[in-house]
């Protein structure tokens, strides 16, 4: 059970604003982005943010989802939400159990174990090694590099909230419209 009372957009104006944006880019808004309602302006801001890694960032959209499931490893949240959507977007459930277990998956081509191994050291105790580094400068440029990055710090914080209001996870019948939507976008 969430930690803060649901905000309510139906006596807050700016809210209710903020909501209609969330929904018109993502087809509904999310346990996870109306637990922050309580603070609209922010919460615009970090929507905007999310719309960019999620749509319209330089990754397609296995690289992305990809990007994603490591930064969401366990935050069960993020990962019920993504493991699903990573499915979905090709990534084979043997790859997906690898990144739940903390493993680089062998299955996947090398380029996307470069992904696998940069967020793992990205959200390490010490710091993105010269190595892991190397690797995926091998495959990606400089923008999806950075996309990459930006892909899991903005779904690691979104979680870190999550998990800190402890937010529920939507039904079975919500995430199949996020499903939907996302099958919709690509």
């Amino acid at each position: 059970m969430s930690r803060l009372p649901a905000a309510d957009e139906e006596s807050d104006a700016e809210l209710a604003e903020v909501f209609a944006e969330i929904k018109a880019t993502r087809g509904f808004v999310s346990n996870a982005l109306r637990s922050l309602g309580h603070a609209p302006a922010g919460l615009r801001h970090l929507a905007r943010f999310g719309e960019y890694v999620k749509y319209r960032s330089d990754l397609p959209e296995r690289l992305r989802e990809l990007s994603i499931l490591c930064a969401a490893r366990g935050v069960p949240y993020a990962w019920t939400h993504h493991s699903a959507l990573a499915l979905q977007a090709g990534i084979a459930q043997s790859a997906i159990d690898d990144i739940g277990a903390g493993r680089t998956p062998a299955a996947l081509p090398a380029a996307e174990q470069a992904i696998a191994r940069f967020i793992a050291e990205l959200f390490g105790a010490e710091f993105v090694s010269d190595a892991a580094f190397e690797q995926i400068r091998r495959h990606y440029t400089p923008r999806q590099i950075t996309d990459i990055a930006m892909s899991a710090t903005y779904y690691r914080a979104l979680g870190t909230m999550v998990m800190a209001l402890r937010v529920d996870i939507e039904s079975p019948e919500v995430l199949q419209v996020e499903r939907d939507w996302q099958k919709g976008r690509v």
